[in-house]
C-alpha cells in the first residue's frame, strides 16, 4: 500500500457502493456503503482517494450554501491506510475548493484538534444534538 500511488478525486464517476466499503469504524450503526454515496452524492463538495484498482481507501465531505459557509461532517481514511498522510491530503484538496468562502467549520474529539489546527482551523465551541437511532443514515427524503 503506497500513497503515492492514490488518486485524489471530486466525483463519483464509475464508483460502486462496493468501493466505499470498510468506513465508519467502531460505530455502533454505521451507514451503509449505498448510504455514503448518497451523503457524497448530496454533499456541497467531497474529495475521495481511490487507490490503484478503484478502491476508496478514503474520504471527506462538506455541505455549504456556496456563499459565505460550510461545514465539514466527515473525515474518514480506512484502518489500514491510516497514519500515511491521507487524511492530511484530503482536507488540503477539500479547503482548496473552499478557499473563496468565509467560514469553514467542523466539530471533532479532542484527540483530533492538533490535526485541524495544522491547517490553520481555531478552536472554538460547538453544541450539537445527536440521534443515535438515525445514525446508519435517514431512509427517507424530505
Amino acid at each position: 500500500m503506497t500513497v503515492m500511488s492514490l488518486q485524489y478525486q471530486n466525483h463519483l464517476g464509475g464508483i460502486q457502493p462496493t468501493q466505499l466499503e470498510g468506513f465508519f469504524v467502531n460505530w455502533p450503526d454505521p451507514p451503509s456503503a449505498a448510504t455514503l454515496r448518497r451523503i457524497l452524492e448530496n454533499s456541497y463538495a467531497y474529495v475521495l482517494a481511490v487507490a490503484p484498482g478503484g478502491q476508496v481507501v478514503g474520504f471527506v465531505n462538506a455541505i455549504s450554501d456556496g456563499v459565505l459557509s460550510a461545514y465539514i461532517p466527515l473525515l474518514e481514511v480506512r484502518p489500514e491506510w491510516q497514519s500515511q498522510g491521507i487524511g492530511s491530503a484530503l482536507v488540503q484538496h477539500l479547503l482548496a475548493g473552499l478557499s473563496g468562502l468565509y467560514m469553514i467549520d467542523t466539530s471533532c474529539d479532542d484527540d483530533l484538534v492538533a490535526f485541524y489546527q495544522r491547517f490553520g482551523m481555531s478552536r472554538g465551541n460547538a453544541l450539537f444534538l445527536r440521534n443515535y437511532a438515525a445514525q446508519s443514515g435517514r431512509c427517507e427524503t424530505i
